[in-house]
């Protein structure tokens, strides 16, 4: 009897030990790749809103370290293999038997046997980059097995693990529906700011047109707005909102946002999985200007033109809501993470066009366009007049608001010439209307400009810019609008005035303020072409100066160098001992590169010549003997 029951305490124990300590090992699902078993958190979460993408895993925190061992989450082998000093940085994908995919980025380094694959890969193809597909009986590996050190390689902000899952067809899976126990939240997501946005010239959201922003009130995970909202016409909601998880400081995403008014269902949005080949629809997702110049990331709770994703479920008329003159709606929003915690935002909407006190985001340019109206916003003692087509068109202000006279003209109608504010004349930007769909060509004397069909997103009153800089003389170009996100590249043909000299030294560059950024271009005769999917400004700049090379370590086991750019930034990076290619590692974000030698024999003697060669072609070379 004592046996028996000594032998049935230890089997609870063992199985009370096994789940409790390796709850992962536990389950059916995946392997927690970090430490299974041992209590974590995360800085990132699928589908949470970043500054150009959707996220599209998780973010395994690392305590702020570096070389934690990585293990595979279930079994299979590793078909592809990265090394990148952008993006994943070092990343493995490992394939599994169900045809879905793992993916381990921003790794400091590989286990030995991957790592000696990788370095023998860089040897031949005599570079660092490397991106290559080992076959199915290279590395296999179980359930459990060690990889790779946990790093912060590639774009990686600081060490983690970023950890994807994918299906067949590529599609991303939100790993937290694996039932990870590692990892636990209780806390419910955040609600910030409402935004409502006319979409018509005729609505208005508490007297005005455009886009009206307001903040919660907070009590008891129940966010509210105390005032009702007066609006009437066609008009869109955004939220701004995101999760935070147990433990940590990091913005997460909010799964579902369900939208019902007077208790009916308006919308439903669902981030859990989406094909990797739309990761750019996140532009059409979020409001693209809130979040350039505030760093807002608005959900947008309506279906904007262009937008191709399969979030959504039940809209009523794309998500807009149609405000009735007279009318009451009661707005409730709940969100919802991934682990089913939950808020819930309230408000109500009176269909009037009273005038109430709010936050328009109007900019501080007197001109904007918002779909298919021009907003023009002037002192209160201001006068502006239209010109369209030669003829002087006489118009009163939509409305008055704090001091500004708004004045509004539908672009579906026709397209200004130009408008005179207190009598100055302001030539009109605005160029032609180009449906996001079809191909179209602008030219000027100062540059062609050609846009293939789907590099839109949505229809576009197409506005281009021209003014020569005080200092170069070279003309700065403004295409289009900086907040409108581009789907596809267009081309650019820039006719500058003045003669460009030394054509070798001279490239595109983007400019906003003091800043710079290269884009390159190919010269012929004496106009150069580029491409770009950013509208911004645009000019040409001269670099003459080559890289600079600093070196920190220097024997026969180790070589280390510092190295800058001052301006196009670093090409190519060549290292040779006695004439022989060496494989040199580099991150961008320390400005460090390093030697790795092709075998553990090796000793780095004899002349060493390390050549940098800048995109301008201005090339810097570091020579020395060592013994």
């Amino acid at each position: 009897m004592l046996i028996l029951n000594r032998t049935r305490t230890q089997l609870v124990l063992l199985v009370f030990l096994s789940v409790h300590f390796h709850p992962s090992l536990a389950q059916s699902g995946l392997l927690f790749p970090v430490k299974p078993g041992v209590a974590n958190t995360l800085a990132g979460t699928m589908g949470e809103l970043r500054s150009s993408h959707f996220h599209t895993g998780i973010d395994i925190r690392t305590g702020g370290q570096e070389g934690l061992d990585i293990l595979a989450a279930d079994d299979g082998y590793i078909f592809r293999i990265s090394v990148n000093p952008g993006g994943y940085g070092n990343a493995l994908y490992i394939k599994h038997p169900n045809g879905h995919t793992t993916v381990y980025a921003h790794l400091k380094s590989f286990r030995k046997d991957i790592a000696d694959y990788v370095r023998k890969e860089q040897y031949a193809k005599k570079k660092f980059k490397l991106n290559v597909f080992p076959n199915g009986t290279v590395f296999k590996v179980k359930r459990g097995d060690f990889i790779a050190f946990s790093g912060n390689s590639g774009s990686s902000g600081g060490p983690h693990l970023h950890f994807d899952v994918r299906n067949r067809n590529q599609d991303l899976l939100n790993p937290l529906h694996y039932g990870f126990e590692e990892v636990t939240d209780i806390r419910p997501p955040l609600a910030k700011d409402l935004a409502l946005v006319t979409s018509t010239i005729n609505s208005r959201v508490n007297g005005e047109f455009g886009r009206i922003e307001i903040p919660f009130e907070y009590n008891k995970n129940n966010y509210f707005i105390k005032d009702t909202i007066n609006a009437v016409g066609r008009i869109g909601l955004e939220l701004y909102a995101y999760d935070r998880m147990n433990n940590t400081r990091f913005k997460t995403g909010i799964n579902k946002i369900e939208v019902r008014v007077n208790n009916k269902i308006h919308l439903i949005t669902t981030i859990d999985t989406w094909p990797f080949s739309k990761g750019r629809q996140f532009y059409t997702y979020t409001n693209y200007e809130a979040l350039v110049n505030d760093s807002k990331r608005y959900h947008k709770l309506y279906i904007d033109k262009g937008n191709a994703l399969d979030f959504y479920s039940l809209p009523t008329d794309k998500g807009y809501l149609s405000v009735k003159k007279g009318s009451i709606y009661s707005v409730s929003i709940s969100l919802t993470d991934s682990y089913g915690n939950k808020s819930k935002v309230h408000f109500v909407i009176k269909g009037s066009k009273e005038s109430k006190p709010s936050k328009n985001t109007l900019r501080s340019n007197p001109w904007r366009i918002d779909g298919h109206t021009l907003t023009y916003k002037i002192g209160e003692q201001d006068t502006l007049v239209f010109y369209n087509n030669g003829k002087r068109m006489e118009q009163t202000p939509a409305y008055v608001k704090r001091g500004r006279s708004i004045y509004l003209w539908d672009l579906a109608k026709s397209i200004p010439d130009a408008v005179t504010i207190n009598g100055e004349v302001n030539p009109m930007p605005i160029k032609a209307y180009v449906p996001a769909g079809l191909a179209y060509k602008f030219y000027s004397s100062v540059a062609d400009i050609q846009f293939a069909k789907n590099t839109l997103f949505s229809d576009l009153y197409f506005a281009f810019e021209s003014k020569k800089d005080t200092i170069s003389g070279v003309e700065i170009i403004t295409i289009g609008n900086s907040n409108i996100p581009l789907n596809k590249n267009y081309t650019v043909n820039f006719k500058p005035s003045k003669h460009i000299g030394n054509k070798r030294i001279w490239a595109v560059y983007g400019v906003w303020g003091k800043n710079s950024s290269f884009v390159g271009g190919k010269w012929t005769g004496n106009q150069i072409g580029f491409r770009s999917r950013s509208f911004g400004s645009y000019t040409l700049l001269a670099d003459s100066i080559p890289p600079t090379i600093k070196p920190l370590i220097l024997n026969k086991d180790e070589m280390v160098f510092k190295i800058s750019d001052n301006l196009s930034g670093i090409a190519k990076i060549t290292m040779r001992i006695n004439g022989e290619w060496v494989l040199m590692n580099y991150d961008p974000k320390k400005s460090l590169i390093w030697a790795e030698k092709p075998n553990p024999s090796y000793s780095f003697k004899g002349k060493i010549e390390l050549t940098l060669k800048d995109n301008m072609g201005n090339e810097a070379v570091h020579s020395t003997n060592l013994k």
